[in-house]
């Protein structure tokens, strides 16, 4: 099944530089390598449209598994076990991560 794992950051206050380096060199390639994803890319906040989210970025992985709450596991366990680099660079207090699968059809222009 295809799925989509979402996460909304942002870093501590003053570690920009440390957390955009271990997001973009250790944690997105550690997670796509490690799990096998399609792939993986980041993005910055452009503007808010609804609501109040102080996340400013977005990071989307492609992701196909049989079992997502063994992926969510497996993700779990390589991260307790130290196979996944960690970083107190990012703000956990306000990070929203989730998990979704595909609901209809991909609608195209048409």
């Amino acid at each position: 099944m295809k799925m989509k794992l979402v996460a909304l950051t942002r870093p501590q206050p003053g570690r920009e530089a440390e957390y955009h380096e271990w997001y973009d060199t250790k944690h997105l390639p550690e997670l796509v390598n490690t799990f096998g994803m399609a792939g993986a890319q980041r993005y910055k906040l452009a503007a808010r449209l609804m609501g109040e989210d102080p996340n400013e970025y977005l990071a989307i992985y492609d992701i196909e598994a049989d079992d997502p709450m063994a992926f969510l596991s497996a993700i779990g366990a390589a991260s307790k076990s130290g196979e996944l680099t960690q970083s107190d660079a990012q703000d956990f207090g306000t990070c929203y991560t989730a998990l979704f699968t595909e609901h209809g059809e991909r609608v195209v222009p048409g």
